[in-house]
């Protein structure tokens, strides 16, 4: 057996520790309803439940892994943007299409950002986009926890380990696909906001549970990704979250391509396979162009946020 299976064996028989989320993480409220019993597909196969605020809409996992316990279920190799792995067909499209939304990245953030300010990607991984940062005039800077993946963003720029090393005086403040895995988003945002700028901008991309992939393939979706999801925003708890915090919501902004990637995933899944067949393949690129189409301008798999510092 190889140590990678091994691994996912004793995690399956030990006991993890689990919390229950007793109010919800974004207005506070006690009430919620069940949404959807869902699996770790990726590692361990454990079942986790995905509840909803009845209050705000915000959707959360609960129970779920305690936060010190989490940090196993991203050193694995099916999390790949921790890795630059061209090993398989599939991570070789990855590998592409991340280079093509590194300009679409770069674009948004010149957009809010005057040139040779101070940018910090929170949760850079392997530090791509701190690269593109840099070539276009950027100061850039990342967050990056996974120490595997901090010492490959080094070679981009200055990388901390926690937000804490950060010194005020940031402009623009990044989070691609971040936000979800944050246990305590208040507590981070405070933070962000004793280092940005008057009139700073923040720019967050998380998975959208309201979209149509979302809805077609339900407990199998991909982008519910527990445990390590412990949040789903709705449009509607985004900005509540936000605007409670002090921003302005400015802008919501489509992530297309995100849906082909997450129907891809979710196809595989659905099949129980251990691979990705050509089946899947084609039933990724319809249900991710249907997904497209009915979304219209602010509704794909995935969404964009952005938000000035009040």
């Amino acid at each position: 057996m190889c140590c990678w299976c091994t691994w996912v064996d004793n995690v399956s028989r030990e006991t993890i520790m689990k919390e229950k989320v007793i109010t919800c993480p974004v207005c506070g409220g006690n009430q919620y309803n069940n949404v959807v019993s869902t699996v770790d597909y990726s590692t361990t196969k454990e079942s986790f439940d995905v509840v909803q605020c009845s209050a705000c809409t915000h959707l959360y996992t609960s129970p779920r892994i305690i936060e010190t316990s989490i940090a196993p279920y991203y050193d694995n190799p099916n999390y790949i943007s921790h890795t630059n792995d061209q090993a398989t067909f599939f991570s070789k499209v990855y590998q592409q299409l991340r280079k093509l939304n590194l300009s679409r990245k770069t674009s948004y953030v010149t957009s809010v950002t005057p040139r040779e300010s101070r940018v910090l990607d929170y949760g850079c991984g392997t530090g791509q986009f701190l690269e593109a940062l840099s070539t276009n005039y950027f100061r850039p800077e990342g967050v990056e926890i996974n120490p595997a993946a901090r010492e490959k963003a080094s070679k981009f720029g200055k990388v901390h380990a926690s937000i804490e090393t950060v010194k005020p005086g940031v402009q623009t403040i990044s989070m691609w696909h971040v936000m979800e895995h944050v246990y305590d988003p208040k507590t981070l945002l405070n933070e962000f906001k004793s280092r940005l700028n008057p009139g700073g901008h923040i720019l967050i991309a998380v998975p959208n549970p309201e979209s149509h992939d979302a809805k077609h393939y339900g407990k199998h979706w991909a982008a519910w990704d527990v445990p390590i999801h412990v949040h789903h925003f709705t449009k509607q708890s985004m900005v509540k979250m936000m605007e409670d915090a002090g921003f302005q919501h400015l802008s919501i902004t489509p992530m297309n391509m995100d849906s082909y990637y997450i129907s891809l995933l979710s196809e595989q899944y659905k099949s129980a396979s251990e691979s990705k067949s050509t089946k899947n393949w084609l039933n990724a690129v319809l249900q991710g162009f249907k997904s497209n189409y009915k979304a219209k301008k602010d509704n794909t798999s995935s969404l964009i946020y952005t938000f000035k510092l009040n």
